[in-house]
């Protein structure tokens, strides 16, 4: 992506000033980066950032999987966005979740993820089964 670090600006959802964004970015990236780097991966902070950025932009204030709002304050609740890698590639991609969904989710991808909530819910649904 190549942009400055300095110039990014916060998505509009996100109700965060520029200055706090951008240690944001910077402290998460720097977290991941390193947790990566355990598990093989070669990208660099850099990369991550405009990574973070990237996945931040693209989303529009709520999490893609259970199409909820996320908190616009990050107040470290269950709806706060997190940042979570789209796979467990050595690729610098991500997406924004919910905490309660990155939780959830934990290292399954997508369709793992999708696959195990429809036998969650097929589950709870089947009148045979008891509820606890």
């Amino acid at each position: 992506m190549g942009r400055n670090p300095l110039s990014v600006s916060p998505p509009s959802w996100l109700d965060i000033d520029a200055e706090s964004y951008k240690r944001l970015l910077n402290r998460t990236a720097v977290t991941i980066t390193k947790r990566a780097r355990k598990r093989g991966a070669t990208y660099q902070v850099r990369e991550t950032i405009d990574a973070i950025h990237a996945a931040f932009q693209r989303c529009d204030g709520t999490d893609p999987f259970d199409g909820l709002p996320l908190d616009n304050r990050l107040n470290d609740g269950s709806r706060s966005p997190t940042v979570s890698p789209v796979s467990s590639s050595s690729a610098a991609t991500f997406e924004i979740l919910s905490l309660q969904t990155k939780e959830a989710k934990g290292e399954r991808d997508a369709e793992e993820f999708i696959a195990h909530c429809r036998a969650v819910v097929a589950h709870a649904d089947d009148p045979s089964t008891a509820q606890r």
